[in-house]
């Protein structure tokens, strides 16, 4: 670990969990140094990692003031990791940074002063583009969250958040800690980032900052490339790897429930439990808790459910665009 700690507290706290990332996290790394904006503290926190991340990590932490390095004795999983960070991070604001991802010079600078500028924001960002493994310009692999999301109206602003489909690049904004600080963070389940962002849309506004860039890498070692529910569960959190059942869908609705509660002094629990049970309603996602459930008393039934569903879907949209072609 880096004993430098600054006396005086930074502006801005980024904490850049890592696991394995030998590959991108120097890049990285480098283009958080490179912010124009200077009174920050980069919090490294690294997932036990067997491979070249610890040299090169401790390397950046002797040779700016600004980098601390963490190591823990063993892999927690990404969700206790990324927690970690923000719970050692001293700064007004707050930022998570992937450790294979980009940022434009300007990032913070222009995210900072919006939140200055914006008291009722939560969390400010940017435009995303996708970047390869060498660092090239690619198609925009996701889709990024529409800036008319931005409403004033709290109950509004969870139910098209909980609703919508997007990536969830705004996870990795510039964010008011005081915010982070009355919410749940990240959870045990693969996906509770979005359910996290989620809840913060009854904290406040999310602000689009036009003309600063997220380079969000595509390789396939990211997450959203595993497939194996097994390993999904282990990666995110380690501990997920002893259980006998994956259930992120009834995990994820329970966490939404408390989550109502919690904020009852933000928003009526009868407005977003309301909009909790519409959405739980939605045949993907009714399907989704119902076949977890089965899963819990028979695994083949939850099996052959899933792949129904499956064949359903791609005949439904084989139909959809044969119409369109037609």
């Amino acid at each position: 670990m880096s004993d430098f700690i600054p006396a005086v507290s930074p502006d801005v706290s980024l904490a850049l969990p890592v696991y394995n990332g030998e590959k991108f996290v120097a890049d990285a790394i480098r283009s958080i140094l490179a912010q124009d904006y200077k009174n920050f503290e980069l919090i490294i926190c690294d997932n036990a990692s067997t491979d070249g991340t610890e040299e090169i990590c401790r390397d950046f932490a002797a040779s700016d003031q600004r980098v601390r390095y963490v190591r823990n004795e063993r892999n927690l999983g990404a969700g206790p990791n990324y927690n970690l960070g923000f719970e050692l991070s001293r700064g007004k604001y707050f930022k998570w940074c992937a450790c294979d991802d980009r940022i434009s010079e300007d990032f913070l600078s222009a995210c900072v002063a919006a939140l200055e500028q914006n008291q009722d924001a939560v969390l400010a960002y940017g435009t995303t583009q996708t970047i390869d493994h060498d660092g090239r310009l690619i198609p925009l692999v996701g889709e990024m969250m529409s800036p008319q999301q931005a409403s004033d109206n709290p109950p509004l602003r969870f139910k098209k958040y909980l609703n919508g489909r997007t990536t969830n690049f705004e996870i990795f904004g510039l964010y008011r800690s005081d915010a982070l600080k009355k919410s749940t963070l990240h959870r045990s389940y693969y996906g509770s980032d979005k359910t996290l962002m989620t809840e913060l849309t009854l904290l406040g506004r999310f602000i689009f900052v036009p003309g600063i860039v997220f380079y969000n890498r595509e390789h396939p070692d990211r997450s959203i490339n595993i497939w194996d529910k097994k390993v999904l569960a282990s990666w995110m959190d380690t501990k997920a790897a002893s259980s006998k059942h994956y259930l992120p869908n009834l995990q994820r609705l329970g966490h939404l429930i408390e989550i109502a509660v919690r904020h009852s002094d933000a928003v009526s629990p009868v407005k977003t439990l309301g909009i909790i049970f519409l959405w739980a309603l939605r045949p993907a996602q009714f399907g989704r808790c119902t076949a977890e459930l089965i899963g819990l008393v028979s695994p083949s039934a939850q099996l052959w459910l899933l792949r129904t569903g499956r064949r359903f879907v791609d005949l439904t949209e084989r139909g959809v665009a044969g119409k369109l072609r037609s």
